[in-house]
């Protein structure tokens, strides 16, 4: 464990072996049992980060779960306002419509009468012209 701990740990056996010669002026044998606290801690750290690890995936699926039924709630809303959306959409189109086929029946209804008024006055103009040419009046 010591082997994969010094290469992984900033802080290894020989680098406080190197301090503490540094700071008291004192050489620590490889074996003292100073170190097997150095050791300890060492243990105690990759323990503590291989918990965080773990905790940090709980925290990922459970995030992970919370914000896919959040994006499903969403999708839910945004459905139905986007229907809601469009079937009022539609229906102020079927009235624009309505009203349009309202005035086209109106408008039509004007024209036949125009059309029977011309046809009126069409007769009528005949009738005085024949009277012209047949009376001289």
């Amino acid at each position: 464990m010591s082997e994969q701990t010094s290469k992984q740990a900033p802080l290894t056996i020989q680098s406080v072996r190197d301090i503490i010669t540094k700071e008291h002026d004192v050489l620590l044998d490889k074996n003292d049992p100073i170190l097997m606290a150095v050791t300890m801690h060492r243990a105690a750290l990759d323990e503590y980060d291989r918990l965080l690890k773990l905790h940090e995936q709980q925290l990922s699926e459970d995030m992970s779960s919370h914000v896919s039924v959040f994006a499903g709630e969403i999708r839910k809303s945004t459905n139905s306002l986007l229907s809601k959306a469009v079937k009022t959409n539609i229906d102020n189109c079927l009235s624009i419509i309505n009203a349009h086929q309202a005035q086209m029946e109106r408008f039509l209804c004007t024209l036949k009468s125009m059309a029977i008024l011309a046809g009126v006055f069409f007769v009528l103009s005949i009738a005085v012209s024949i009277s012209v040419i047949v009376w001289g009046v």
